[in-house]
C-alpha cells in the first residue's frame, strides 16, 4: 500500500495522457477511408447452412481477446515505458 501513495499524482497522470493518446490514435483512424470501407462492406450474420467455413467460428473466441489486448494492454505498456524513462531520467 505504501508503494501506492508514492508519486500517485505523477503516475495517475502518466495513465491518463498514454489513455487520451490512444484515444485520439483510434478517433483519427476512425475517421480514414479505410474505415469508411470496412464499414461499408458490413457482417453476414446467419448466412450459410450454419456451419463456419475457413475457420470463421473459431474467430468468434478468438478476436474478443484480440480486442483486450489492444485496448487494455498496449496503453498499458506504453505507460510503463515512459514511466521507466522518467524514472531514468530523473536519478
Amino acid at each position: 500500500m505504501k508503494y501506492l501513495k508514492e508519486q500517485w499524482k505523477l503516475r495517475t497522470t502518466i495513465i491518463l495522457v498514454v489513455s487520451i493518446l490512444v484515444s485520439i490514435l483510434l478517433i483519427t483512424l476512425d475517421q480514414t477511408s479505410w474505415a469508411d470501407q470496412i464499414n461499408l462492406q458490413g457482417y453476414a450474420h446467419g448466412e450459410g447452412d450454419g456451419k463456419a467455413k475457413n475457420g470463421l467460428g473459431l474467430l468468434r473466441y478468438i478476436l474478443p481477446f484480440v480486442k483486450e489486448i489492444v485496448l487494455i494492454g498496449v496503453p498499458m505498456i506504453l505507460t510503463l515505458l515512459v514511466a521507466k524513462l522518467i524514472g531514468k531520467f530523473t536519478k
